[in-house]
């Protein structure tokens, strides 16, 4: 029976896990929507590569 609850442990911290990673996702991806980071690097980028 311990096995059983120290499997559904690892369980639910494995989705509690995946659950804040999305969301800090989702904050991520707004955040370099609105401020243009990402076109920003993707331009030092090209730069390098010149």
């Amino acid at each position: 029976m311990d096995y059983i609850q120290y499997i559904l442990r690892v369980i639910m911290v494995i989705v509690m896990v995946i659950a804040v990673t999305k969301i800090y996702m989702i904050i991520a991806a707004y955040i370099g929507g609105k401020l243009g980071i990402g076109k920003f690097f993707i331009f030092l980028w090209e730069r390098m590569r010149r």
